[in-house]
C-alpha cells in the first residue's frame, strides 16, 4: 500500500533533520502504546539519551498523566485507545503547547492525518526511532526557558516553578491542581471558563462530576476575600468561573 505523501514527507522531513543521537540532560517523554515490546524499547532508548519516559497504554490514562504533570514531549501511537490520538491531540492543545508526535505505521495514514487535523506536531515512524523524537525535546526545552513563570493578578503572585502562591504577601499553600486552576483562570484574563474548559485544561480531560466546583471553592476560600477586590473567584450562572476584573491586566 503507497503511503500518504503529506504524511511521509513530514516523517522524511523529520527524518533529515537528526543524524545523530541528540544527548540530553533533562525533559520528560510520555509514551501512549499498547504494545509492551515497542514501548520497552524506546524506553530503554530514552534512558540512553537521558530522557526520563512514563508509559501510559491508553489515552485516557495519558490524559489524567498530562493533567498531573505534563511532559516536555508526548508520543502517541496512531491506534491509541479508549480516546484515540485524534482526542489527545485535541484535548492537549486546549492548554498545553508540548510537542505531540503521532507514530505512524503503513496503513494508519487516517489516523495520522486527523491527528495531525487535531492538534498534533508530525508524524513520525513507528516502531520509534529515539533520533526522531530528541530534536522535538530540545525545541521544547529551549522554548521553556522563555515561558513565564511568574503570574500576576492584581494582590495575586504565582510562581509556577516554585510551586508559590502570595496574596498580599501572604503565603498561600495550594495542592498542585489548585495552582494550575488558579494560574488557567489568570491567563484567561478575567474571560469566563466553562466547567469543561477547566477540566481539560487542568484535568486533561473530563472530570468527574462536582470535581470542578469542589477545587473552584476550595481555591476561593484559600485565597480568601479581599477589602479591595472583594472574592477573587467569581461565579458566572450557567456559564463558568472567572477572576474578578477588576484584578485581570
Amino acid at each position: 500500500m503507497q503511503q500518504d505523501n503529506s504524511i511521509s514527507s513530514i516523517t522524511a522531513s523529520t527524518e533529515e533533520a537528526v543524524g545523530a543521537r541528540v544527548s540530553l540532560t533533562r525533559g520528560r517523554l510520555l509514551l501512549v502504546e499498547a504494545e509492551p515490546t515497542i514501548a520497552s524499547r524506546l524506553m530503554v532508548d530514552a534512558a540512553e539519551v537521558g530522557l526520563e519516559s512514563t508509559w501510559c497504554r491508553d489515552g485516557a490514562e495519558a490524559l489524567l498523566v498530562v493533567g498531573a504533570e505534563p511532559p516536555t514531549v508526548l508520543v502517541v501511537a496512531a491506534g491509541a485507545t479508549t480516546v484515540d490520538a485524534a482526542g489527545i491531540a485535541a484535548a492537549v492543545r486546549t492548554r498545553w503547547e508540548m510537542p505531540i508526535l503521532i507514530g505512524a505505521a503503513r496503513g494508519e495514514e487516517q489516523l495520522a492525518r486527523r491527528a495531525l487535523a487535531s492538534g498534533a506536531s508530525a508524524v513520525i515512524a513507528r516502531p520509534y526511532d529515539i533520533a526522531a523524537i530528541t530534536p522535538f525535546v530540545a525545541i521544547a526545552e529551549a522554548r521553556v526557558g522563555n515561558e513565564p513563570a511568574v503570574f500576576v493578578a492584581g494582590p495575586i503572585v504565582v510562581d509556577r516553578r516554585g510551586c508559590e502562591t502570595r496574596v498580599r504577601g501572604r503565603d498561600v499553600q495550594l495542592t498542585q491542581r489548585e495552582l494550575e486552576l488558579l494560574i488557567f483562570l489568570i491567563e484567561r484574563r478575567g474571560k469566563v471558563a466553562s466547567t469543561d474548559e477547566i477540566s481539560h485544561a487542568v484535568w486533561g480531560g473530563p472530570s468527574e462530576t462536582n470535581t470542578v466546583a469542589v477545587h473552584v471553592k476550595r481555591l476561593r476560600e484559600k485565597l480568601g476575600e479581599d477589602p479591595e477586590h472583594g472574592a477573587f473567584i467569581r461565579t458566572i450562572r450557567r456559564a463558568g468561573y472567572r477572576l474578578a476584573p477588576s484584578i485581570c491586566p
